[in-house]
């Protein structure tokens, strides 16, 4: 019982804290590219009509979604030697890996084959992606109950994130021309096989050097006691649905920059500014975070990220084309998003133990997979939007837009987001948890130890 107890309080190395980090520069890195340039990629690369391009794409993470609650319930049931989680990351690298290459084979594929293979490949990839994923993010409060040591794997967690967004948003265009040598077909097969080399190294990594200190017995699925978490958990129903409209917002703006920048502003490679912005807004607020949230709320420093958000969007539309003024005004918009993202999994972990308490079952693979699962049908919801409104606008790839396809532009980078950011406000308005977490959490500790 003691060496238990001394395993639940330990320190993290920080071997053990880089090594969960670089977990998530693998996941984020391919998650903002494919979020960022795969419409771009199958519409004005690969061939595919940008109806067809938005319905291959909202299908299959459609399907997706519906897995990750799949997931959450299948890491919630297991028991290894390796822990609950782990396995997942040994067993889903190699498939991630292929996934990622696969999609991007589009561009050789014949005639009105290519929306069907757009379909199958990204499918693959999205169901791949979730099985690594969802168990990934729900190691945290399984590594430690600390919240010193939670907060330093989050700290890691976010440092590596900025990277991995730099890299696929901020690199992307000029290894696709390194690759390409002007051709944007083996442009993008190139940079597939780098980053799936990449995922492989970084994903082993994070599994070979980490360690599940705490685990829970396998749970059964039931839908009483996820109907009781509903009921009585509000943090962690605030926490999934907002997570529904974050992506929404920042998919969708992270989708668009690129034609944002090539026809609203007349220079597409000012698109690799717009994007890699965020990268670095992240590598710094990850360095805030910590020092914020023990001053104040964590629903406080959230709503204060949104509201910079918002502000930093519409400060973009006012700039019309001064490239300097947009820059600078995305810089705002990128901090805000940057801030509410950079406390999201501290709340979902926050969330987990308030379930736990409240119901005394703790389900935190399914409760994970929930956050996921509104991840993606925010994803699905950007896709099927934002190809609609520039359906509706007259979109055509290559060709000087008319006036309403600009308007359909500028409503999918800036205005639709600036919506959805809104919709977390008026969520996280009635979030209470802040107060109540430390004897949440004391009593939980107490509990485990004597388990």
């Amino acid at each position: 019982m003691k060496e238990k107890n001394q395993a639940l309080g330990e320190k993290l190395s920080l071997r053990e804290t880089v090594s969960y980090g670089l977990g998530d520069l693998a996941c984020s890195m391919v998650f903002n590219f494919m979020a960022s340039y795969l419409l771009y990629f199958y519409t004005d690369v690969a061939g595919v009509g940008v109806a067809a391009a938005g319905t291959a794409m909202s299908a299959a993470r459609l399907i997706d979604a519906f897995a990750n609650p799949v997931v959450g319930v299948l890491s919630d049931k297991t028991h290894t030697k390796w822990g609950k989680l782990r396995p997942y990351l040994l067993f889903s690298a190699m498939p991630l890996a292929i996934s990622v290459l696969l999609m991007f084979l589009c561009s050789w594929v014949p005639g009105s084959g290519k929306g069907i293979f757009a379909l199958l490949t990204y499918t693959f990839f999205c169901l791949m992606y979730t099985v690594c994923n969802v168990p990934y993010t729900a190691m945290m409060p399984n590594l430690s109950e600390d919240p010193a040591q939670r907060a330093r794997l989050n700290l890691s967690k976010f440092v590596c994130i900025s990277a991995g967004t730099f890299l696929s948003m901020g690199l992307a265009l000029p290894l696709i021309d390194l690759f390409g040598r002007g051709d944007e077909r083996r442009g993008f097969v190139g940079i597939s096989l780098l980053f799936s080399a990449i995922i492989i190294v970084l994903v082993l990594v994070c599994f070979f050097n980490t360690r599940e200190r705490v685990q829970p017995p396998p749970v059964a699925f039931s839908l009483g006691i996820l109907g009781e978490t509903v009921k009585k958990s509000r943090p962690a129903v605030i926490c999934c649905c907002a997570q529904l409209f974050f992506y929404l917002a920042t998919v969708t703006r992270n989708s668009t920059a690129l034609y944002y920048a090539k026809y609203c502003l007349g220079d597409a490679s000012f698109a690799s500014l717009l994007l890699a912005v965020g990268s670095f807004t992240t590598f710094a607020v990850c360095f805030l975070v910590p020092a914020a949230t023990a001053r104040m709320k964590k629903r406080t420093f959230t709503l204060c990220g949104y509201g910079l958000f918002v502000a930093g969007s519409l400060l973009v539309y006012l700039a019309g084309g001064n490239l300097t003024a947009v820059f600078l005004c995305n810089i705002l918009a990128n901090l805000g998003a940057s801030m509410s993202n950079g406390v999201s999994f501290l709340i979902l972990g926050e969330a987990i133990d308030h379930s736990e308490y409240v119901t005394g079952t703790r389900q935190q693979g399914l409760l994970t997979s929930m956050s996921m699962f509104m991840v993606k049908i925010g994803v699905v919801l950007s896709s099927v939007v934002s190809a609609f409104i520039l359906d509706a606008g007259g979109y055509v790839p290559d060709m000087a837009q008319t006036g309403p396809a600009l308007l359909a532009i500028k409503i999918n980078f800036i205005f639709l987001p600036c919506i959805a950011a809104l919709a977390c406000v008026a969520l996280y308005l009635f979030y209470r948890l802040d107060d109540e977490y430390p004897a949440i959490n004391a009593a939980l500790r107490e509990k485990h130890r004597q388990a």
